[in-house]
C-alpha cells in the first residue's frame, strides 16, 4: 500500500477506525468538522464519537460532493472529503480553500481507492488519507491510514495499538469469502430476501435506525466522564463500547486486532482490485452515456468508480423493482444527515442534498450492462434536475 500511495501507511481493521484515529489526532474536543450530508452515517457517528461538532456542507446536485464555493468557513477546524462513490471532490479547490482558512483536510478515500486527480491518488491531498479494503476489495475489513509526517504516524500507531481489541479471526475471513461467492453466483436476491424475512436487516429504509434519544443520552453521559479523566484517550475504550450500536453498523469487528490469516486474505484482495480496474472503467463509460447518469459523472473524466451514481424518478420504486429482478442496490444514503439526526443542523442549500439523496441510484459498474438493460426494460425515467 505504501508503494501505491507514495507515502507510509498504517494498517487498521476498518476505514471507520482509521477515521476515528485521524479525527482524535488532528482535532481537539469540540472542534467543528465539515462533512457532506450525502455521506454514510458511520462518518457522522465517528465525528461524534471523537468528541467533535459535525457541520454539514453544501453539496452539488451534480455529484453529491461538497460545493466548495458555497461553504461557510466560519469556525471550521477540519474537513472530511467525500469522493462519493469514487467520483472525486473538487479536491484542488477544496485543498486551496482549507489552506487559505487554516483548516485541516482529512482526505477520506474509502470510496475512491482507484480514483486519481491530475495523476495523483485520491486520499493523498490532506494531512491524512483513509482507504478501505471493505469497499473496492470487498474484504469486509481492512483499511489504511496514511500521512506524510513520520512523527504523526508513530503517534497514530501507538493510539491504534491501545484501542485494538481481540476478535474472531476465522470468521473475519469466512464471512467475506461467503459474501464473494454470493456476489459472483447471482444469489444476492434470495439471500437478501431471507435476511429481511428473518428480521436480520438492521436498516429502516436506507439508513440504520438512528435511536436518537439513546444516542443523545450516551453522548451526554460520556462527555463529562472523558473530561474528568484528563487524558481523552483513556476514556476512548469506554466511549466506543457505549456507542457500539452506532459505530458497528455492518462491521461488528471494526476495531479487531488482525492476525496473519486475516492479513493474508486482505492482501489477496489487492489482486481483485487491480483485476477489476479496467472492467470498472468499461462499465462507467457505458453508464455515463445513458440518460440516467448524474451530471457530475457525465461530464467528468471517467474513473474506475466504486458505484456509478444514476439519478432516477421514483427511486425507491425502482429499487423495489430491481430487487424483484435479482439486483440489490446498496450505498444509498437517504435521507440527508440533517434529516436523519435532529442534533445535526442543516447546512447551506439543504434542498440540493435532499434532491440528490432521494434520486440517486448507485450502480455497480461491473453490472453496468445488465442494469442498464433492466432500467430500459422497466421504463425508468431520469430525474429532472432541480432549478438552480
Amino acid at each position: 500500500m505504501r508503494d501505491r500511495v507514495g507515502q507510509d501507511c498504517l494498517h487498521v481493521p476498518s476505514g471507520r477506525f482509521a477515521l476515528y484515529l485521524a479525527l482524535r489526532h488532528w482535532f481537539k474536543p469540540g472542534d467543528k468538522v465539515l462533512l457532506a450530508p450525502t455521506n454514510c452515517e458511520i462518518v457522522l457517528f465517528m465525528v461524534l464519537a471523537a468528541g467533535l461538532t459535525p457541520v454539514l456542507a453544501p453539496v452539488s446536485w451534480r455529484d453529491g460532493n461538497i460545493d466548495v464555493p458555497a461553504v461557510d468557513w466560519a469556525g471550521v477546524s477540519g474537513v472530511l472529503t467525500t469522493h462519493l462513490y469514487g467520483q472525486p471532490d473538487r479536491i484542488a479547490e477544496l485543498r486551496e480553500a482549507c489552506s487559505r482558512h487554516g483548516v485541516t483536510l482529512i482526505d477520506d478515500a474509502a470510496h475512491a481507492m482507484l480514483t486519481t486527480v491530475g495523476g495523483r491518488l485520491a486520499g493523498t491531498f490532506g494531512a491524512a488519507g483513509v482507504y478501505s479494503l471493505a469497499k473496492h476489495g470487498r474484504a469486509m475489513s481492512g483499511a489504511f491510514l496514511t500521512c506524510a509526517d513520520p512523527a504523526d504516524l508513530r503517534a497514530l500507531t501507538e493510539a491504534r495499538d491501545e484501542l485494538l481489541v481481540p476478535g474472531r479471526q476465522l470468521a473475519a475471513v469466512v464471512r467475506p469469502v461467503i459474501r464473494e461467492t454470493i456476489y459472483r453466483t447471482g444469489l444476492v436476491r434470495p439471500i437478501w430476501l431471507a435476511l429481511k424475512r428473518l428480521g436480520l436487516m438492521r436498516w429502516t429504509g436506507h439508513r440504520l435506525p438512528s435511536r436518537e434519544p439513546e444516542l443523545k443520552a450516551a453522548l451526554a453521559a460520556l462527555t463529562p466522564a472523558a473530561s474528568q479523566k484528563g487524558d481523552a484517550r483513556a476514556a476512548d475504550g469506554e466511549l466506543l463500547s457505549a456507542l457500539d450500536y452506532w459505530l458497528s453498523i455492518d462491521q461488528a469487528d471494526w476495531r479487531m486486532r488482525h492476525g496473519p490469516l486475516v492479513r493474508r486474505y486482505q492482501d489477496s484482495r489487492f489482486r481483485v482490485i487491480d483485476r477489476e480496474r479496467e472492467p470498472r472503467l468499461t462499465g462507467v463509460r457505458l453508464l455515463r452515456d445513458t440518460p440516467w447518469a448524474a451530471e457530475g459523472v457525465r461530464h467528468a473524466e471517467p474513473q474506475p468508480l466504486l458505484r456509478v451514481p444514476l439519478v432516477v424518478e421514483d427511486r425507491d420504486a425502482v429499487v423495489a423493482r430491481l430487487e424483484q429482478r435479482g439486483v440489490v442496490p446498496g450505498f444509498i444514503y437517504d435521507p440527508p444527515l440533517n434529516d436523519y439526526l435532529d442534533l445535526v443542523p442543516a447546512g447551506p442549500n439543504p434542498e440540493a442534498a435532499r434532491w440528490w439523496t432521494s434520486h440517486v441510484l448507485p450502480v455497480d459498474p461491473l453490472r453496468a450492462r445488465k442494469i442498464a438493460g433492466l432500467l430500459t426494460e422497466l421504463g425508468v425515467r431520469p430525474a429532472v434536475p432541480p432549478a438552480v
